[in-house]
């Protein structure tokens, strides 16, 4: 009958492969089973408009000071438009499988009108569109699917302070509830902020408009100074509805401060207020998620960095009924990760971190570790060198990877070039089998000037018997 029914449930997944446990019933072998990709993100061709910005210092970790939110907050100049353009390409190239050679193309504006005509009008705007090469027809005939809105909203500031956001729009207070579509208000005096939201959430499957999905709810914020240090609260309040009835009930709690010197602490916490089990509703008290960091920097040459963070699924009762008795018992998921950063001498970096994730229904605790070592400006050669170690320990494999990465400007700065290589040595236990690759990676960037740049990477993936290819251009207009 065409119905789609859950049947598995990831718990780990990798480039190739995933894990999963099975929901009621298990599969018997030949069962054909397909996956529904959630609000799916081309990752390969978002990072390769970031490449060109990339830093051989891996994973720099600055902590911005603390400092009163902007939102809601425009420029004060007559007429202040800017934006951003750019169209960028996806290849990949199998020696395997020709059905693994296609092209993707992937094209983004982002526009911003402040005060418009030194009126109280703000304008901002983030759109998306990708679609693969040869399945043109199919994205005519399913244009939600390939165009992504992620910001459309129309701001406008009923006195100083105070403002009314009409749209789709990430408020920052509440961005853990991810866009809203509908009306924002917020207030500030003093030291406090006022907010309150009415509207609903994007789909959940392609991210398009459902009123269906109703939200409302509000926040307070307030900051404070002890001596040279601030501090910023936050506490909000939700009620997220499909189709009239509750899907989700919650708190949420965030603390921020830099009180005691040369010390960042960031807190958060999420807490279930509502809970149906067996079609009985009742109310309830469930810590669903907590995370907090903290960032110690005593010189400018040593910085360490802890976190921890402890979560549970997420459960939208209406909207996953189906299995949502089964979410409800998941196990807790845990996580620390720590993180040493140390510059001994000048142009010289060094980098050490170690994670760790477990849960009780893993076969094994998750553990990473690694470090890495840049000199940013070499003798003679004028160029930067990045050396990279990363260790893997999880519940389905064993191994490592190695790499190298060399960057230089070249013609005064005009281009950008660098050179990467990766050495990957997995080990799968529950086969014994071995993953070993082979990745160069060179990628060239062009600045024309401050608004205009180009870029060209090239990735080869070799194995024993099989390659691998990427290629990504990027274009981009800053206006």
């Amino acid at each position: 009958n065409e119905k789609m029914i859950p049947k598995l449930i990831v718990q780990t997944k990798s480039s190739r492969s995933c894990a999963t446990f099975p929901i009621k019933e298990k599969l018997k072998k030949g069962d054909e089973v397909f996956a529904i990709i959630i609000n799916q993100i081309d990752t390969n061709l978002i990072l390769a408009e970031e490449k060109k910005n990339e830093i051989a210092v891996i994973e720099s970790e600055e902590v911005k000071p603390i400092t009163k939110s902007s939102y809601g907050k425009f420029n004060t100049s007559k007429d202040n438009i800017y934006g951003r353009f750019s169209a960028t390409g996806y290849s990949n190239l199998s020696n395997e499988n020709s059905n693994e050679n296609y092209q993707k193309w992937r094209y983004s504006l982002s526009f911003n009108a402040d005060k418009i005509n030194n009126s109280k009008f703000s304008f901002s705007n983030y759109i998306t569109f990708r679609y693969r090469a040869d399945e043109w027809n199919y994205t005519t005939s399913h244009i939600g699917d390939a165009v992504k809105i992620y910001d459309l909203a129309l701001t406008y500031e009923l006195i100083e302070k105070t403002n009314f956001i009409l749209g789709r729009k990430i408020n920052p207070k509440t961005a853990n509830i991810g866009a809203v579509d509908g009306l924002q208000f917020e207030t500030n005096f003093n030291k406090y902020s006022l907010g309150a939201i009415i509207g609903s959430r994007p789909n959940f499957n392609d991210y398009g408009y459902n009123i269906n999905l109703f939200q409302m709810g509000g926040y307070v914020s307030w900051d404070d100074s002890i001596g040279v240090g601030a501090m910023q609260n936050t506490f909000s309040i939700f009620q997220q509805m499909n189709h009239g009835s509750t899907d989700r009930r919650f708190f949420y709690l965030q603390h921020t401060n830099n009180i005691v010197s040369n010390v960042y602490l960031f807190l958060s916490s999420e807490v279930d207020l509502f809970k149906k089990e067996n079609n009985k509703n009742s109310n309830d008290f469930r810590l669903t998620s907590f995370y907090t960091s903290l960032r110690y920097s005593p010189v400018r040459w040593l910085s360490a960095n802890a976190s921890y963070d402890a979560r549970k699924n997420v459960i939208y009762y209406e909207t996953f009924k189906n299995y949502a008795d089964q979410l409800i018992e998941s196990a807790l998921r845990q996580g620390f990760r720590l993180r040493l950063n140390l510059r001994p001498i000048n142009y010289v970096f060094v980098s050490l971190y170690s994670g760790y994730r477990f849960r009780d229904s893993d076969i094994r605790p998750s553990r990473n570790f690694g470090g890495s070592i840049t000199h940013s400006r070499i003798p003679y050669l004028r160029l930067s060198a990045n050396l990279n170690f990363i260790g893997l320990n999880t519940s389905y494999l064993d191994g490592n990877i190695i790499g190298l990465r060399l960057t230089k400007d070249l013609f005064d700065g005009l281009v950008n070039a660098t050179l990467v290589y990766r050495k990957v040595n997995y080990t799968f236990i529950s086969t014994d089998s071995k993953l070993l690759q082979d990745i160069f990676q060179i990628d060239l960037s062009l600045r024309v000037n401050k608004s205009l740049s180009f870029s060209l990477s090239f990735e080869g993936t070799y194995e024993d018997k099989s390659s691998y290819s990427n290629i990504y251009t990027s274009f981009s207009w800053r206006f």
